[in-house]
């Protein structure tokens, strides 16, 4: 089996617990002094979490080899993981939107091009597809993106001083990107929109893979810090520096990465948590259905809202998704990815 540390179902649980909580808060019909601030203020920071976790996740479980196979192996894996859901949730969402998406991503309702782009994954490179087919579906473009990466970047991290090579290319490509975007990419892209769709430029740079790529860094770091037991103190100032250029957003995500850390090295375990967290990617595709659903038909406070929601976001994940969907194309990505022997007993990550 391969190993894993259990912590990292609790991480997932926490950050799907704070992307639940935001998207109740914003959707409750009344506020509790405290939480609902936080909810705002912190609980997307949950998405951030989960880009930690997958970068740690994938270094943990990517195999010994850096050969044609083993990359083979990594993205057929991946992919059963991640696009039978994903290809899922397009469909539905596209049925309960009647095909028009959504419209505070998409103003002018979506086309069958920004259809097609999600389908590939590659929604990631328009305005009006980033967002609006999948309610938080760029965080998944913004993964897929970071799995085409991977197999280099764990190429280069296996090499004599590759570590500090990995940490400095994603540190500078994370404050070359807020450079561009903020000195020249996001002001034309707003130009270009109509004036009251000029927010849809921040909400693009904000979803793309420069800026989340520390998260990933942050993720690798961990790695190289509690399973490889290496002290990598210079990586640490990297990322910290470039994830500071962000301000408000870089600290609290470097806060969010010394949290994990202390998680990570104690191993800490809450059942209920880690239950969430393996039923976290299900969870964060079908929570939003269920917050617009819910609040239509019972108003309802912030505490009875999230309750409800993630209960139910549970519910069918575990008693339908996962067993209709998810163990089925996970075992049939791992025997595909290991073609002439049985599928080993593997723990899954998002």
């Amino acid at each position: 089996m391969t190993h894993r540390n259990q912590s990292l179902d609790l991480l997932r649980g926490v950050a799907i617990l704070l992307v639940v909580l935001v998207h109740c808060a914003i959707a409750a019909s009344g506020s509790v002094p405290g939480l609902t601030a936080f909810a705002h203020e912190h609980g997307e920071r949950g998405v951030q979490l989960f880009f930690m976790v997958s970068g740690y996740t994938m270094m943990l479980t990517f195999g010994d080899k850096v050969d044609p196979a083993a990359i083979r192996s990594f993205y057929i894996r991946r992919a059963f993981r991640i696009v039978p859901l994903f290809w899922a949730a397009i469909l539905f969402y596209l049925v309960i939107t009647k095909g028009e998406g959504f419209k505070f991503w998409a103003p002018d309702g979506i086309a069958a091009s920004d259809v097609m782009l999600t389908l590939l994954f590659l929604h990631w490179s328009s305005v009006t597809a980033f967002n609006s087919v999948v309610p938080g579906g760029w965080s998944i473009a913004v993964e897929m993106q970071f799995y085409l990466l991977f197999p280099l970047l764990i190429f280069l991290f296996r090499r004599p001083n590759g570590p500090i090579l990995v940490y400095t290319g994603i540190a500078l490509i994370s404050v070359i990107g807020k450079f561009a975007a903020d000195v020249y990419l996001l002001p034309h892209l707003a130009a270009s929109l109509p004036q009251d769709q000029a927010y849809l430029a921040n909400g693009f740079f904000y979803c793309w893979l420069p800026q989340q790529l520390i998260c990933f860094g942050f993720g690798i770091l961990l790695y190289d810090f509690i399973e490889l037991k290496n002290r990598p103190s210079f990586g640490a100032v990297l990322l910290a520096a470039a994830s500071l250029s962000y301000s408000t957003w870089g600290a609290e995500v470097v806060l969010l990465a010394a949290l994990a850390c202390g998680i990570l090295a104690a191993n800490v375990r809450l059942a209920f948590v880690g239950l969430l967290g393996r039923h976290s990617y299900a969870i964060y595709l079908v929570h939003f259905a269920l917050v617009s659903a819910i609040t239509a038909l019972w108003p309802m406070g912030l505490v009875p809202l999230f309750v409800l929601v993630t209960g139910a976001s549970l519910g069918l994940s575990y008693f339908v998704i996962e067993p209709l969907i998810e163990r089925r194309f996970n075992r049939l990505g791992h025997v595909l990815a290991s073609p002439g022997r049985p599928p080993k007993a593997i723990a899954t990550a998002a």
